[in-house]
């Protein structure tokens, strides 16, 4: 694991609504840039510590980002960008987008993006972000969940303590372990009232019916083993990105990898997860 220490530099006040307007621009610009593959603008764009997880789910760093932009784009035109929302969170923002495009090939592709952005005193840097392709005949729309009773089980655990990186690997951990024992409770006490998430087929899912999946015992019926693998941690003010995969194995005896990020915000001196994103890297097989 690796927790970039970073002090972001302070936002400057500005008046309401002038920080998510810029952060509007910007990302609305990096996915033009993302879809033309303007290497240059993206050099401008992208901080030194920036990280990608492509939507074939590659790990990607800064120089390994900028020389795939620099290759042919697969994409025959612009994008039209269908949703993007943006949160600040003092010096740090998550922007989520849904964009459409057309491939060289003349097919459709929707692309659902987490884009991390941190203030670096100037302008707002993009230092992560993570693509999923919509699946076809997948609802672009938010999946919402009717209220339920079982998130709203106690959670009687103990929060870990230390510091930020032992503290975030161990609440790593137990988000995957929970999901392995269906503890809605352990959710219902972890995610955020704003929490959303990405699924591996692009839908957006919010707090409710994630919780709703969760009580679902997925793992004891579907899979022999979901272990966490290689995560990699790091903080941009009150903001951490923890990046890891899943090298899972199916009960009949498949195997393949998702790779994913959650983001975790820290109110009040406890973390919450505030948003997940998940890509598909490897199918079953």
């Amino acid at each position: 694991m690796n927790l970039a220490g970073l002090t972001c530099a302070a936002v400057p006040a500005l008046a309401p609504g002038t920080t998510e307007a810029r952060l509007r621009a910007i990302d609305g610009r990096f996915v033009a840039a993302f879809v033309a593959h303007d290497a240059h603008v993206m050099d401008e764009m992208v901080g030194d510590d920036f990280t990608c997880t492509a939507n074939d789910g590659d790990w990607l760093t800064r120089e390994e980002f900028l020389a795939r932009m620099r290759r042919s784009s697969p994409f025959a035109g612009g994008a039209t960008i269908e949703d993007l929302r943006v949160r600040v969170f003092g010096p740090a923002a998550v922007v989520l987008t849904l964009f459409a495009v057309v491939a060289r090939d003349g097919a459709p592709v929707r692309i659902r993006g987490t884009e991390v952005y941190a203030w670096d005193g100037r302008d707002w840097r993009l230092v992560n972000v993570q693509h999923t392709s919509l699946a076809h005949g997948v609802d672009a729309r938010q999946r919402p969940a009717s209220a339920m009773a079982s998130a709203d089980v106690a959670w009687r655990g103990c929060d870990p303590v230390g510091d930020d990186l032992s503290v975030l690997g161990t609440l790593n951990e137990q988000y995957v372990a929970a999901f392995r024992h269906a503890d809605v409770a352990w959710y219902g006490a972890h995610l955020a009232p704003d929490y959303v998430v990405v699924y591996g087929d692009g839908s957006l899912h919010d707090r409710d019916a994630a919780l709703a999946d969760f009580t679902q015992p997925y793992f004891a019926t579907h899979l022999e083993s979901f272990p966490v693998g290689l995560p990699h941690i790091r903080r941009h003010g009150d903001l951490a990105v923890v990046r890891a995969e899943n090298d899972y194995r199916r009960k009949d005896g498949r195997r393949g990898i998702n790779r994913y990020t959650d983001l975790w915000l820290e109110r009040n001196g406890r973390w919450q997860c505030i948003a997940a994103h998940i890509t598909v890297h490897k199918p079953p097989s």
